[in-house]
């Protein structure tokens, strides 16, 4: 799921996660990437074929980034809502330390992104999707061994784990890392987000 990428490719990464946060992903061109990266656009498409590929790339790279920080976190030695806070806490450090990517991936749930045409772009697709799962599935079997240990209520493991998933992605919504957030803020948010997703789960 997590690729290692050249220097440059992350920096183009970097500048079309901003810009397509900030123009929106229908809306920016590869020309506002180019201008925000500080070059040109023929290094952009020496990287990726088209805008649609590049905005999948930055999808999956979002995906990367929370996949890698919560399976280290996994730790079935220990109770299942132990493990699963740890998981949920790093997964709100990540989406915060990469917050345009996720504001991305947001606008891919709200309609608000470029069609993949091309074998490119739906291969890109088809491997974030699958990565999507291969994650939430992380998610599902903590929570269906916190069932099995009666630390959480009995409940349809598709519903728990979404509603699991989306207070853990909340601060997408409205965390504005421009006005500046301490540490301290960063782990309040991180402990009482967490604690408010495994709270949905608890009978």
């Amino acid at each position: 799921m997590v690729e290692q990428i050249s220097r440059s490719k992350s920096e183009i990464l970097d500048a079309a996660a901003h810009c397509f946060m900030m123009l929106g992903a229908d809306a920016a061109s590869v020309d506002d990437i180019a201008a925000q990266l500080g070059s040109t656009k023929g290094r952009i498409y020496h990287h990726f074929s088209s805008k649609g590929a590049l905005l999948a790339a930055v999808q999956l790279r979002a995906a990367g980034f929370t996949h890698r920080a919560v399976e280290q976190e996994i730790d079935p030695s220990l109770p299942a809502a132990v493990s699963l806070d740890n998981m949920s806490r790093s997964h709100v450090y990540t989406v915060l330390g990469s917050l345009p990517y996720h504001r991305v991936i947001l606008q891919t749930y709200s309609g608000a992104r470029a069609k993949a045409v091309t074998e490119v772009e739906r291969a890109l697709q088809d491997k974030l999707r699958c990565g999507q799962r291969q994650y939430e599935l992380l998610f599902r079997r903590e929570v269906e061994r916190g069932m099995a240990e009666g630390s959480f209520e009995p409940r349809n493991l598709t519903v728990a784990v979404a509603g699991l998933m989306l207070i853990l992605n909340s601060p997408v919504f409205w965390f504005r890392p421009e006005r500046g957030a301490s540490q301290d803020f960063l782990d309040t948010i991180a402990r009482d987000v967490s604690g408010m997703a495994l709270a949905s789960l608890r009978a």
